[in-house]
């Protein structure tokens, strides 16, 4: 799996994002926190210096607004908390320096931010390397302007403390970063196996219930969803019915057009059964040339109105290598309601009426209305 990885990229800014939000809230909080040393340590340069803790919670607060809430904290949380949080508690910390007589207490202000970096950001550790930079060039900066007002041995103390932490910084992301790389491909690799595996078992189940050539039903399924039909029926005193529908002569149309052209017949009248339907009901080969429709809450006359239009379109079908009118079905229909509706009621109902328009073909089978023998 690439580093570049659309899921594995997206997943580390999501981190990043949520990481960035925690330091933006934290920073918020101590930055001003740190204003009874300010009162302790430079008494006259108080005043001046919370005011700049406090403007400082402003670009911490935008950044907070920006993860939050808008597109650039969601595509780039790394650049949003690096520059408008970390660097800024670098920058407020930066400017002190030269003005305090204890550069030291104020120069390890600077090791929280490298520690935060390093530690909590969910993010390459670039952007730590980046803050460190910043930081020394500050520092250096910071020392030029104080001049001799820095004395030498406390610029190696600051010196000695912001390297420690620029190291542990440093060497902390870089760890983490590895780490965390392996997780989230670890992770994604997982999430893509378990919906491939999901993808597989919903396919195996569709397998299981379905008809390889005709892609309809098959008599497992037909089964379930008849008995289940059946017993909504007694419960509610709605009606369900069954058309039974068999390939006229098809031993007939085997011999004569092959198996290909037999294939090709039965999956034409699964396609006029299929389209004839409507959503809820169900269309099944239950083996052979022998075809069903199950209509649940369906009266009798649809089903008859359904049976007849599929008789007429199949009389109507041209396929190639076949007779006009060459391929015909007979259709049996049956209906029940309240406790009649029994599946081995309907279908043994459905059947007798398929038999009786057999003996014409190319017929509609009811109850009310059985076929004359040919």
């Amino acid at each position: 799996m690439a580093a570049d990885d659309p899921e594995v990229v997206a997943e580390l800014t999501r981190r990043a994002r949520s990481s960035g939000i925690v330091l933006a809230v934290t920073a918020m909080l101590v930055l001003p926190a740190w204003a009874p040393l300010d009162l302790y340590l430079e008494p006259d340069l108080a005043g001046t210096f919370i005011t700049l803790r406090l403007l400082g919670v402003l670009p911490m607060a935008l950044a907070l607004w920006l993860l939050v809430r808008r597109p650039l904290g969601r595509r780039r949380p790394e650049l949003v908390t690096t520059v408008l949080v970390l660097g800024v508690v670098q920058a407020a910390v930066l400017w002190m320096l030269p003005q305090v007589e204890h550069p030291t207490a104020y120069a390890l202000g600077l090791a929280p931010a490298l520690f935060g970096i390093g530690g909590v950001l969910a993010g390459r550790a670039q952007w730590t390397l980046g803050l460190s930079v910043f930081t020394w060039a500050g520092l250096v900066a910071a020392a030029l302007v104080a001049g001799d007002d820095l004395p030498g041995d406390e610029l190696v103390t600051v010196a000695a403390h912001l390297a420690t932490a620029t190291a542990i910084a440093v060497v902390t992301h870089g760890v983490r970063q590895k780490l965390s790389l392996r997780e989230v491909r670890g992770t994604v690799s997982l999430h893509r196996e378990q919906e491939r595996t999901r993808r597989l078992l919903a396919r195996l189940e569709r397998l299981s219930e379905e008809d390889p050539l005709t892609g309809l039903a098959n008599r497992r399924r037909w089964d379930a969803e008849l008995d289940a039909a059946c017993a909504a029926a007694r419960r509610s005193g709605q009606p369900v019915a069954v058309v039974l529908v068999d390939l006229d002569r098809f031993k007939q149309v085997n011999d004569r057009h092959g198996h290909a052209g037999g294939d090709a017949a039965l999956r034409a009248v699964a396609d006029l059964l299929r389209a004839a339907v409507r959503s809820g009901d169900v269309v099944a080969r239950l083996g052979g040339d022998e075809l069903a429709v199950l209509l649940p809450g369906g009266p009798e006359e649809r089903a008859v109105e359904l049976a007849e239009r599929v008789r007429l379109a199949t009389l109507a079908l041209e396929l190639p290598g076949f007779d006009p009118g060459e391929l015909t079905v007979s259709l049996g229909v049956a209906a029940a309601a309240g406790e009649d509706a029994a599946p081995a009621v309907l279908t043994v109902r459905a059947d007798s009426c398929l038999y009786a328009a057999k003996g014409t073909r190319n017929a509609v089978g009811t109850a009310a209305r059985l076929p004359a023998p040919a």
